[in-house]
């Protein structure tokens, strides 16, 4: 190997790293979430390990959607 590959074979093993990362925090966040009934956990685990980025990206969004579910963004003017 080269000395110039030598980063990129870094930059690729801290990549699986924070996937690998990202997907077993993901795992344990829905595991803990109160919210979400037996069968709900285990399609969001599913997907967390069919399509691992995807599957973690949507939990983002979704938790964020768990946590506050009748709210609306409102514009209060000032005078």
């Amino acid at each position: 190997m080269e000395p110039w590959e030598w980063p990129f074979v870094a930059l690729g093993g801290l990549s699986v790293l924070f996937i690998l990362g990202s997907i077993i925090w993901g795992v344990f966040d829905v595991l803990r979430e109160d919210r979400l009934d037996q069968t709900a956990r285990a399609i969001w685990l599913v997907v967390m390990f069919v399509l691992p980025l995807f599957g973690i990206i949507a939990w983002l969004y979704a938790k964020s959607r768990l946590a506050a579910p009748n709210t609306r963004l409102q514009f209060v003017s000032h005078k």
